[in-house]
């Protein structure tokens, strides 16, 4: 497992790609405050504006590989999730697909108050700069990362840090098993019972008593250092993988998508980076046989309980009754490009803006709750909860919710002005973040990064308070648990 340099982009070409990419945003701005009749002509303006939402979309792929000549990396998977989630709707829009039934594109449900076309103008034009500010951050990070020669002792190095991940992921698979174990069974018993939305109507556990949960969610990372440390060892390289598709596996049948298909993107990353290349177009098979057939039939089947969920003529059966699962999935994932919408539209008439406290009391989830019934962050009231008890309160009496939007959070936050710059700076942390552990392929840290990101695609569609403690005690801890038996095989190794 030797060493491998980090390709440094062309220096002229990403000074152009930047210098484009500044000059796209400042036209759009331009435009959109010095066009008197922006919102009075919004009808017209919002297909138009989804074309651009899609073209940048594709200019910001194209970009990322004319300078990396890489299409599969932590920061172009969470930018597709991105785009997906908060720009699904304007794919539709673009393709002239505007109906589902009874709805159109741009509503998410008939229990919901209508949009106006400003509204839904402005919002494609928030997710336009918010994701073109993002990808900015994210060429500046690019610009500014150091390639280092690899030394003679890269090798040994690469060698105790793999044994050493082998380690650390044995015994935090040892550790969560159990836990996970109990935990998958009981949500599995109360889904076959009364279907995907019960598990969210449940007392969730609190202080000491949410222990097996915390120790179970090490079950995936531990499967992730198991397979960073397993490159000459097959037992336990299947170990890994059997590990986390069974648990995909599960969590598709309970009907959390989200918690299945993100740690097997991770296993395809980290797999395709540490242990050998998978080929495309097995990548993109898979890949579709799981957004375009998976998804719309668990979103078709979840809520039905009892056996009718382990019984293959109905789930071939509720398959075969979609339209369209391609349209079904878009329109479905895009629906979260309606947070923002909504929050538009209640900050600041109704709310004011929260000048960084979301992302302060996200920091807070560092810190285990172990004194009060809810975490101080929960408790305080996060953005998902409150959205969806101002635009339907009848889903949060029932413990629902319609999610957020971390482009949505970025405008509680701070406003038109705010948002793109602290959008900008996630885009230069991602990268920066990426390019430090795939410098040489350092199986720990390589093993952080896909931990890190099984939990990290969400926030595309989340808030920050769902990300930082993976990225700390999922992810940086586990690391540090390497760095430690390492340095402790170096202080042998001189002696």
């Amino acid at each position: 497992m030797n060493a491998i340099k980090t390709l440094k982009p062309n220096k002229s070409n990403l000074e152009i790609i930047i210098g484009l990419q500044c000059f796209f945003l400042v036209v759009l701005i331009l435009f959109r405050f010095q066009y008197e009749q922006f919102n009075s002509h919004a009808e017209s303006l919002i297909y138009p504006f989804s074309c651009i939402l899609c073209g940048m979309n594709v200019w910001s792929f194209w970009s990322w590989y004319i300078l990396t000549k890489s299409l599969f990396n932590p920061y172009l998977l969470f930018l597709l999730s991105a785009f997906l989630f908060n720009g699904g709707q304007a794919i539709l829009e673009v393709l002239y697909i505007h109906k589902s039934g009874n709805l159109t594109a741009w509503e998410l449900s008939d229990q919901l108050p209508p949009l106006s076309s400003e509204t839904i103008l402005n919002t494609l034009f928030l997710v336009i700069i918010g994701l073109g500010a993002l990808h900015l951050g994210a060429l500046i990070s690019l610009g500014t990362a150091k390639v280092k020669s690899s030394s003679c002792g890269s090798k040994i190095t690469v060698l105790v840090s793999s044994k050493n991940s082998y380690l650390i992921g044995k015994r935090l698979l040892w550790i969560a098993l159990f836990p996970a174990l109990f935990i998958l069974r009981d949500a599995v018993l109360i889904v076959l019972t009364s279907g995907y939305h019960s598990l969210y109507q449940q007392d969730f556990e609190t202080s000491y008593s949410a222990a097996p949960s915390i120790l179970a969610d090490f079950l995936i990372p531990g499967s992730f250092f198991l397979l960073a440390g397993s490159k000459e060892k097959s037992k336990s390289r299947l170990t890994s993988v059997i590990v986390i598709v069974i648990y995909a596996t599960i969590r598709f049948f309970l009907g959390q998508r989200n918690q299945a298909v993100m740690p097997l993107v991770s296993l395809a990353w980290i797999w395709h980076h540490l242990i050998r290349p998978i080929p495309k177009t097995f990548l993109l098979s898979i890949g579709s046989l799981i957004l375009f057939i998976i998804f719309p039939l668990v979103a078709t089947t979840r809520n039905t309980a009892g056996q009718d969920r382990l019984s293959i003529s109905f789930l071939l059966e509720t398959f075969s009754s979609i339209d369209n699962p391609i349209i079904a999935t878009i329109s479905e994932m895009g629906g979260s490009m309606l947070t923002i919408s909504y929050t538009l539209e209640i900050v600041p008439k109704d709310r004011e803006f929260q000048m960084g406290t979301d992302y302060l009391y996200a920091l807070f989830t560092l810190i285990p709750n172990v004194f009060g019934k809810l975490h101080p962050t929960v408790a305080r009231g996060l953005p998902n909860h409150w959205l969806t008890e101002q635009i339907n309160p009848n889903i949060a009496y029932m413990s629902g919710s319609y999610g957020f939007s971390f482009i949505a959070e970025a405008y509680l936050n701070f406003g038109w002005i705010g948002a793109p710059i602290a959008l900008g700076v996630i885009g230069f942390l991602i990268v920066k973040l990426t390019s430090w552990a795939v410098k040489f392929r350092d199986p720990a840290k390589m093993a952080m990064i896909a931990s890190f990101l099984s939990f990290f695609l969400f926030y595309a569609r989340a808030e920050s308070a769902t990300v930082v403690r993976p990225l700390i005690w999922y992810s940086l801890i586990p690391y540090l648990g390497v760095c430690l038996l390492n340095h402790s095989s170096s202080k042998r190794l001189t002696r």
